[in-house]
């Protein structure tokens, strides 16, 4: 039959990039006519609270990663791209800041300069989770259009979603996470508060959303009980970060550690403690291109 309105066909050819701290190369297959793809950069990591035999907030969540997604002419492209994933963020160890989640970045150089890059997952890294509650900062949203070769294509870009904050120096409990709010991913959670007289919060829990993402990812709901890590699906792609940690009230042990991150998501905070804990590590970012041929 002939193919007199030049439709490609539906053959697809799917090659999944994961984060190794180096550049890696994609090459082009012969008979590509649109490339497909999905740039994730990491998630941060989870924030540890300030270690004390007093009053204490839980540690903050960390930001996930943003999303830029686009359809390229392949003729447009060299045979050969070049591709950092982006790693998520280390939690938080001792009385600090969760560690930022990286940017992914694709290009037909190994180099981030915007002049040879073809687009990047957000503009700024994502934020780690604070030590006295504060929750990370998502990237902003990345701007294709800055990406001198990103003008080949078309392009959507998504910002990533902020970290939850911890609880407060009160024993309170840590800020929940809805999945699916407004976003495919989600930061990390918050861990709970703690006072020296005994009293804990709870950790921050994620909410699941009905008929896709079923199962809530829950917070330390006794004292010291470590939050819960993040699950996802590739079919859809969605997912959640890590739940915080709780409190661990009175002046003696550890808070709850926080529940590490999804692809690109969050990391959940420490709950708040005498001992130091560790804050949820980000998930790693990924890249996902796909041949129409």
């Amino acid at each position: 039959m002939l193919d007199l309105s030049n439709i490609p066909s539906q053959q697809l050819q799917t090659t999944t990039l994961y984060a190794t701290g180096n550049w890696q190369t994609w090459n082009k297959p012969r008979g590509a006519k649109f490339i497909e793809i999905f740039c994730l950069g990491g998630g941060a990591g989870g924030g540890q609270s300030s270690i004390t035999t007093g009053n204490t907030n839980g540690g903050g969540g960390g930001a996930s990663g943003g999303i830029v997604r686009g359809l390229i002419p392949a003729f447009l492209l060299p045979d050969t791209i070049y591709i950092l994933v982006g790693k998520g963020g280390a939690g938080a160890a001792i009385n600090a800041v969760g560690g930022t989640g990286g940017i992914s970045y694709i290009g037909l150089q190994p180099s981030t300069s915007e002049q040879t890059l073809i687009c990047k997952s957000s503009t700024a890294v994502a934020g780690g989770g604070g030590q006295v509650g504060g929750a990370g900062a998502a990237g902003a949203v990345s701007v294709v259009s800055l990406s001198a070769f990103g003008n080949l294509g078309l392009f959507t870009a998504t910002a990533g979603v902020n970290g939850a904050g911890g609880g407060s120096i009160s024993g309170t409990s840590g800020t929940n996470q809805a999945a699916l709010a407004t976003n495919i991913l989600t930061g990390g959670c918050g861990g709970g508060g703690k006072t020296s007289a005994g009293v804990q919060g709870n950790g921050g829990s994620i909410t699941a959303a009905s008929a896709i993402l079923t199962t809530p990812v829950n917070g330390g709901q006794s004292s010291g009980d470590e939050g819960g890590s993040g699950y996802g699906t590739l079919q859809p792609f969605c997912g959640t970060g890590g739940a915080g940690g709780a409190g661990r009230g009175g002046t003696t042990g550890a808070g709850g550690r926080g529940g590490d991150g999804w692809y690109g998501c969050g990391g959940g905070g420490t709950g708040g403690g005498s001992v130091v804990t560790k804050g949820g590590n980000g998930g790693d970012g990924l890249v996902i291109i796909t041949v129409i041929c």
